[in-house]
Order: C-alpha cells, then structure tokens, then sequence
C-alpha cells in the first residue's frame, strides 16, 4: 500500500515576525503546506490540544507528519535540512552553516529585541500609552545594529556570505519594519542594496509586503 504524505502544518497568524519567517522559506522552498491561524485576536494558542503540541503557547507550531516543532528558528533549519534540495538555505559545510547560526543567533538576542520595542511602539501601541523615550532609546539601538549590518554587507553580498541563506530572512523582516516606521533613518548604502535584492523575492512579497499591524 502507498502511503501518502501529508502537508506540513504550520499555525500561525500573518502578522507574526516569527510566523513570516517560516512562510517566508516556505514561498522560496515552493513548499506546500497547510497554515491555520493561531495567536492574538485568532486565539488557540492557549488552548489545550495547541498547549500539547507547544507548552509556550506562542507561534509558530510545525506539524510534518507527526512531528510536532516549535521555535521559528529550529523550524527554518528543520524545513532547509529536509526540503532544500540544492542546499542553498543552510548548506552542508560545518563553517557555512555555523555562519549562518550565527546571524540568526544574533537576530534573537541582538537585533530584534530593539526592533519588537519600536514596532510595539508605533503600531501595537496608542499614542497616549507611548513611551517616547523608550521607543527613541531603541530608534539609536537600531541605527547601531543596523551599521553593523551594513559593515558586514560591504564584505559580502548578503549576511552569510556571498548568497542569500536563512540568515537574511528574519533580517529583511526586521529591515521592512524598520523601513517602515515613521522614524528618521540614516542613510546605509550597503544595508539599502541589500534590503532591495531580499525585496524582490518571492518570500518578502508573499509574506513581509502588507502594511504592519
């Protein structure tokens, strides 16, 4: 008897940085899968049977035929490791991958803790309750993780190396918010070439083109 591969499961909302990222791989991967809406106004993240699968309770949840993973960083390596076929998202070299590791550790412990402050800020957050000073600490946050980008993108056509890898998704996720929050920007010419290539892909305009909320 044949068996039949089910569609990986991934619950999530839309307007999840974490939840784009995975879309986002998935779009460049031509991935089929099934999205079911979690989190925020959806609810079921808190619910017992989502409790089981990811005791966070936060998204995204990857289901690939029982296997239950969540994480949206794990999930990224997990998707490229079995479903990059030509290796171009997380390779197979130890120095490859671990440059790659690197930037996405950095994006969790660096770059998007400033970033989530100035877009809970000025999207999630009524004027009345905004804390500008807050929000102007992590706008001069910003402008130095965002150099140190750009110092990088002088050496290398993207974050990893001289090709696009999973290191760039969640970055070019950070780089629209922060293109488009009513901030004042310096001008970063190497980080403004970069964000147009990672602009052009079918994974930023299917997952990281409509308006922030």
């Amino acid at each position: 008897m044949t068996t039949v591969a089910t569609k990986p499961k991934i619950w999530g909302r839309l307007n999840s940085f974490n939840v784009q990222k995975v879309l986002f791989l998935c779009e460049e991967l031509q991935l089929d899968f099934e999205r079911i809406d979690a989190g925020m106004a959806y609810g079921v993240n808190k619910t017992p049977h989502y409790l089981s699968m990811n005791p966070n309770g936060l998204v995204p949840t990857l289901c690939d035929e029982g296997f239950i993973l969540w994480e949206s960083h794990a999930i990224l390596r997990y998707l490229a490791r079995k479903f990059d076929t030509l290796g171009q998202w997380y390779g197979a070299e130890p120095q490859r991958m671990s440059k790659v590791d690197q930037w996405l550790d950095w994006t969790n412990t660096t770059a998007w803790p400033p970033m989530r402050t100035l877009f809970w800020g000025w999207i999630r957050t009524e004027h009345e309750q905004r804390d500008y000073k807050e929000l102007e600490n992590s706008r001069l946050q910003m402008i130095k993780m965002l150099g140190l980008m750009d110092d990088q993108l002088r050496q290398s056509a993207f974050m990893a190396g001289d090709h696009m890898s999973l290191a760039d998704i969640p970055l070019a996720l950070i780089a629209y918010r922060w293109f488009n929050l009513p901030i004042d920007r310096p001008v970063l010419p190497s980080l403004d070439r970069w964000y147009r290539v990672m602009s052009q892909t079918q994974g930023f305009k299917a997952y990281s083109s409509a308006p922030l909320s």
